[in-house]
């Protein structure tokens, strides 16, 4: 389904806003914007309220950064929030301790048992390069790590840098990341035409997987054909074998079906996100 007709679609079908009218511009309603929060406790306070399923534990502002748009209910941070969130264990003032049921799930993904000792995940993870690229979800267990890019309504995912000199950036901080993945990437390297202002979003996460045990997962709707044909492009003129083995495109679909397998209670979210769609 093409971007515009796939957000309608989503906005139209999806569980609509408990009190309607929280949100108007210019006289019209917004059934899917819940307010207009001035502070991150006031979003949280909304999200919290009205966004977040049965099941899953109330946010606490001061251990996630809330996306600007978080208070919509198509916000890819709450769904990913909604999904992983009630296969976690309580957050330890640093990270949160993985229950075994997502380390089974992440491991039916990668094709590997994941050890429960030592593992640690966490939502907004910033790894510890000069580049502070902020991943959605991450998964840390002994050498297996895992990165996740969550999209759910977005367009696309971003095609060019946004810093004030990308060359520079490019050459400083981009070129030494991008030598440690050569694996991945066709004749060991990319581009910078192609960096910068092609796969901007795909290729600074795939670099992420600079050995066989670190994994990069987009997550979509099936339905968005926009997000798949672009990793597709991707996939396809700069990804090695390797690389693709370990930078992949796994629909929402997919992942929850893999949740039912596993016999973990994903009914709410699947309710919420995915079951309307055609």
């Amino acid at each position: 389904m093409k971007y515009s007709k796939f957000k309608d679609f989503v906005l139209e079908n999806m569980p609509k806003n408990p009190i309607p009218g929280l949100w108007q511009h210019k006289g019209e309603l917004r059934m899917h914007i819940l307010g207009n929060p001035e502070t991150p406790e006031e979003k949280a306070e909304l999200i919290n309220k009205y966004s977040l399923l049965p099941n899953v534990p109330p946010i606490d502002p001061q251990t996630i950064h809330l996306h600007q748009y978080a208070h919509h209910l198509n916000s890819s941070q709450i769904m990913c929030y909604n999904f992983f969130r009630p296969m976690m264990e309580a957050f330890d003032g640093t990270m949160y301790k993985p229950k075994k049921c997502l380390l089974n799930l992440f491991g039916m993904e990668i094709d590997k048992e994941i050890e429960p000792n030592e593992a640690i995940c966490n939502f907004e993870y910033i790894d510890g390069s000069n580049e502070n690229t902020n991943f959605d979800f991450f998964l840390k267990s002994n050498n297996i790590e895992v990165y996740c890019e969550i999209k759910y309504t977005e367009d696309k995912f971003a095609e060019s840098s946004s810093a004030k000199n990308p060359h520079e950036q490019f050459l400083c901080v981009y070129k030494p990341m991008i030598e440690k993945a050569k694996e991945i990437f066709v004749d060991g390297a990319i581009s910078e035409t192609d960096f910068n202002t092609m796969y901007y979003q795909l290729a600074r996460n795939a670099m992420r997987a600079t050995s066989p045990d670190k994994h990069v997962f987009f997550i979509c709707p099936k339905e968005h054909e926009e997000l798949i044909q672009q990793f597709k492009e991707f996939s396809d003129k700069c990804l090695t074998d390797e690389g693709k083995n370990r930078v992949k495109l796994i629909t929402w679909e997919d992942i929850v079906q893999d949740a039912y397998r596993l016999g973990i209670n994903i009914e709410d979210f699947n309710n919420r996100y995915l079951a309307f769609m055609p």
